[in-house]
Parts: C-alpha cells; structure tokens; sequence
C-alpha cells in the first residue's frame, strides 16, 4: 500500500517478504500471461530480536537475486490498525487528509505517527447505503524499519503492504473464488479473516481468540470452535446483507498444520461450510513444492510476491 520509487525489474518477477518475531521470510513469484504463478523460491532466515543486524539475509537475497525484480514487503500485524469507515465527500487529492482526521479517535497511537493510506471496498449493492472504504495507519517508525531493512537488500523495493492484502493475493488464486472464499489464516493468538470474490477484498476481520473465553497457554491460543462459528456467520451475514452478495459455502484454513486440521473437523460440526485446508501447491506451480512448514513461514512473503497491480501504499 506504501508505494515506493519504482526501480528496473526483471520480467515477471516480483519478491515477497516478511519481518516476523524470529525470522524474515523470502519469496520469488513469476507470472506469465495465461498461466498459473509460478512460486520460483522460497527462504526463510530466523533471526534474533534482540540481536544487531540479521546474518545470512544479504546472502539469501542474493542467491534469489532479489536486486533484479520489483519487491513488495508485508508489515507486521503490530505494525498498523486497519479501519472500515464511511468514504469522505471531498476530491480524491483530499480523501488522504480527511480519513487522516477521521482516524484520529480509532487508532491506540497518536495520528501523528501514523501513514494513512485507504483503499476501496467493492460498491454496496443495497441502495441508500453509505459509500464504505478500509483505512490503513502503520506505524511510521515501522514503516521505517521495514524500508531500512530491506532497501539495502532489494533496491527495487517499490511497495509496503499489509497482511489482508497479502492474504487477499492468495484468496485470489482459490478456485472457490469465483463465487465467494472465507479465507482465515491462524496466527498464535488471532485469526486473520478475509472475504473474497473474483479477487476482490469484501472483507477483512482479525478474530482474537482470547474474546472467544479461551484460555491462552504457553504457546498458541486454544481456540473455541462453538464461539468462533458464531463470530464466523456474523462476518458471512453481513457480507450477505449489507454487501449483497451471494452466500460463501466455502471456508480454507491456513496454513496446514495440526491445529488447522483439528480446527476443521471442529468447524466442520459446527457449521454447515465446506471446509479446507491451505495447500499452496494447489494454487501455485512450484520450482520445489513447499513442505508445510515452510508454507507457513513464507505465507505472507508469498502473498506479497503474488503482488499483481500498479503500487500502492
């Protein structure tokens, strides 16, 4: 969303990558006209938080020659809120500015250190509704070391984006996707939701677990399957009613790991939605098919390669 000095590129490529908590995710996507993206590479550096500088991510950008393509990077979830509001009535060289004092009261940091950008949601279809659009305020000392940490190692990195995107880039690929797909995309301690359809985003929601009456333990959070039913119709309602869409059937649970699959069978008693598991591999042809482990550490990094419009952000 951040857009960035565009820089030359390598045909058909774009890089992707991901600032964790313990390690920096790389990807390499390339698109060729008629045919599915092609998942060129995939890297993952762990890192120390605490540590000064991340050893071995020059050389991995290197050897994914990340210097020779256009690169989107993924903010962190931390790094920024994400705000459904009432699109402003002003000219489109003032809407920036008027979200900016709208957000004022909705973000937990001072808007001061805040880059607003905004995107459209998908026209309303019911009549006398409001004209709706997400704002996004990142952090700008996030948004800052996201750009000095990967500029050095990616010169043509031309855009800053933030989750829901990513995972909308992926949403898009689901076959499922051309009626309507529920994507939701389990962190430790959330869920990330994203509704789409025909590669729109309709909607974007993060689920915290611990709202659900789950008790956190040591690692990830236990998830109450009843509870999150519910909180899953309220989004597919009101993607039915106030956007106007037709029904989702469709739920895909990312990424694919024991906990998802226990989470399906859950969801699967309590809804009457199709459920499936992520695999990249069935939306993406792969130079070397991802091991589920590292699907998961490079889900958003591939998200951000799979990156197919003009930047923005």
């Amino acid at each position: 969303m951040i857009s960035l000095i565009p820089r030359s590129r390598k045909s058909g490529l774009r890089g992707g990558v991901h600032a964790d908590a313990d390690h920096v995710a790389l990807a390499v996507v390339r698109r060729s006209r008629g045919q599915r993206p092609r998942l060129e590479h995939c890297a993952v550096i762990p890192y120390d938080a605490k540590a000064t500088g991340i050893p071995g991510l020059e050389a991995a950008a290197r050897s994914l020659e990340l210097d020779r393509m256009a690169v989107t990077a993924a903010l962190s979830y931390d790094d920024y809120q994400l705000v459904m509001v009432e699109a402003p009535d002003v000219q489109a060289g003032e809407l920036r500015a008027a979200v900016r004092w709208r957000l004022r009261e909705a973000i937990d940091f001072h808007i001061d250190d805040a880059v607003v950008d905004v995107f459209d949601l998908p026209a309303q279809e019911r009549r006398g509704q409001a004209r709706m659009m997400y704002a996004v305020a990142a952090r700008s000392a996030a948004v800052a070391r996201c750009s000095a940490m990967i500029a050095p190692i990616a010169p043509g990195l031309e855009s800053i984006d933030i989750p829901e995107l990513c995972l909308r880039n992926i949403s898009a690929l689901l076959p499922q996707d051309q009626v309507g797909v529920a994507l939701l995309v389990l962190e430790p301690h959330h869920g990330q939701l994203v509704l789409t359809r025909q590669g729109v985003l309709h909607l974007a929601r993060r689920v915290e677990f611990a709202r659900l009456n789950a008790e956190p333990g040591d690692g990830d959070s236990a998830i109450d399957a009843a509870a999150l039913a519910l909180e899953l119709q309220r989004s597919l309602d009101y993607y039915e009613s106030s956007l106007g869409q037709a029904a989702i059937t469709d739920l895909v649970i990312a990424p694919n790991s024991p906990r998802a699959a226990t989470l399906a069978a859950d969801l699967g008693r309590e809804t009457s939605l199709r459920i499936h598991l992520l695999d990249l591999t069935g939306v993406l042809d792969c130079r070397e098919p991802p091991d589920a482990d590292m699907q998961r550490a490079c889900l958003y990094a591939v998200g951000a390669a799979l990156r197919d419009d003009a930047p923005a952000l």
